[in-house]
């Protein structure tokens, strides 16, 4: 008997449980805007319920049965996602809703799209009118812009949203139908959290019969590296409130300790009141109206934004570069980095306790080698700012866009 990609662990502590299916493939322009379109031609209609009233009724039956649809980007992977939230039918005195017909009804929504032509002209428009509302904010606006320069050169990792519109607009039900049967053999999961997750998993080998769930859903390396190539650009149209963006590449990839390492500098640059950019920028500049750090350890990127007044930006920027410096000179205060570590191990006490944040790490844990083995609390209780230090010389700057 072949070994498929199910793993249904068993719900010991919540009410709901949780099903995914994820299928990988390679991020380029085409593959995000279809799979965009795929989720959204998903969510509103199936052969078994061919009209967006009948689906959501044929959902709402099952005790408001949650399922969300959509592409996730991980570096330069997609992960094209099906995520059920359901009410446990040991919680309900229903002996029509069982395990056994809540699967069935998520099987017939993921297996048997609908693309009647129609249906696939409307979610073409429901993704062109939300991507021109989404863009209209400045702060996505200048988001979108500042990848497309990040990656000038390798188009097919620059799109943030949805994908390219052009090729959405493009697509027709035949082509969307050919996408679709290509999908059946890339790698799959299947991932759950049940009351009774043997039954759970025997009804899913049966379910869902793609062939990629036979082939490996791990990956060797996603991460797309940073190219040295210092950008600086400015668009005015008039806005406002400023977006500051600044980017920094690293120089080598990291592992699962240079990630937190990553974690606890934006933590420190801008986590909170009394982050160091949220101090200077905010507080004593009295420019910003908002102030984020992130790392994006999969696209080799540090990333520093704020919102702020236009006639401010020189000076917020010369306070970004400052600190950075500092830490690459050792200048770490000891209270703050402190401060920044309780606050990540706050966070992820909490996120323990959700389902959700679980299954994400189950899905992590699927995806890259080690990735669970790897204890993540003990790594943030041990950081030492001389760590911080060598993350932040690892970094360079790469690029700085700004939009009026």
């Amino acid at each position: 008997m072949l070994t498929t990609n199910i793993a249904i662990r068993k719900n010991k502590k919540f009410t709901t449980a949780a099903i995914g299916c994820f299928l990988r493939l390679p991020l380029t322009k085409h593959n995000l805007a279809y799979a965009s379109l795929l989720a959204r031609i998903q969510m509103n209609s199936s052969l078994s319920y061919p009209s967006l009233a009948l689906q959501q009724k044929r959902l709402a039956e099952l005790y408001d049965l949650q399922l969300e649809i959509m592409p996730q980007v991980f570096g330069k992977e997609i992960l094209l996602t099906y995520y059920a939230n359901f009410v446990e039918p040991i919680e309900i005195l229903d002996p029509h809703y069982t395990y056994e017909e809540i699967l069935n009804v998520i099987a017939q929504i993921v297996n048997q799209p609908n693309f009647a032509e129609p249906l696939v002209e409307y979610a073409k428009r429901q993704l062109a009118e939300e991507y021109q509302e989404l863009i209209e904010q400045p702060s996505n606006y200048a988001l979108e812009q500042f990848f497309k320069l990040w990656y000038q050169d390798q188009p097919d990792y620059a799109e943030t949203f949805i994908g390219s519109l052009d090729e959405i607009k493009a697509a027709t039900s035949t082509t969307m139908m050919h996408y679709w049967r290509n999908l059946a053999n890339v790698p799959m999961q299947i991932l759950g959290m049940t009351r009774d997750n043997n039954l759970v998993s025997k009804l899913a080998q049966a379910m869902f019969q793609q062939t990629g769930l036979t082939k490996s859903f791990q990956t060797v390396s996603l991460t797309i590296p940073a190219k040295r190539k210092l950008i600086e650009k400015e668009d005015d149209q008039g806005n406002v409130q400023a977006q500051l963006l600044m980017g920094f590449g690293l120089e080598q990839s990291i592992d699962y300790r240079g990630q937190v390492m990553g974690i606890l500098l934006s933590q420190y640059l801008a986590g909170d009141q009394s982050s160091k950019l949220f101090t200077q920028i905010r507080e004593q500049l009295g420019a910003a109206y908002n102030v984020e750090a992130s790392c994006f350890a999969n696209n080799s990127l540090f990333l520093v934004s704020a919102g702020l007044d236009p006639s401010k930006i020189a000076a917020a920027r010369k306070i970004i570069l400052s600190e950075m410096g500092k830490l690459v000179q050792g200048e770490v205060e000891d209270d703050l980095f402190k401060k920044a570590k309780k606050a990540i191990l706050r966070n992820m006490k909490i996120g323990l306790d959700g389902q959700n944040w679980q299954m994400g790490q189950m899905l992590r844990d699927e995806l890259f080698s080690g990735y669970l083995d790897f204890d993540r609390e003990n790594a943030i209780r041990r950081a030492t700012p001389k760590q911080l230090v060598a993350f932040a010389q690892n970094l360079f700057f790469n690029e700085s866009y700004v939009l009026k």
